[in-house]
């Protein structure tokens, strides 16, 4: 799935991961795409990154450089 701007994840789906993480307590959790369907390379799911939960609250969304 890509939005407008190549995004292959969608921006709506990081904003909810963000809300997500924010429920969370502090720490680093390593986040995954999954797919109903094949992706392109076969597999269903794959690295899509990390989210950093800091103690003062902020969230940090770290995704990996996949090409578009």
């Amino acid at each position: 799935m890509n939005d407008s701007q190549g995004d292959p994840v969608g921006a709506a789906a990081v904003e909810g991961l963000r809300r997500l993480v924010e429920r969370l307590g502090p720490g680093r959790y390593q986040v995954d795409e999954i797919a109903a369907n094949p992706l392109p390379w076969g597999h269903t799911s794959r690295r899509w990154g990390s989210a950093i939960k800091r103690p003062d609250g902020r969230v940090e969304l770290d995704p990996d450089p996949w090409p578009a």
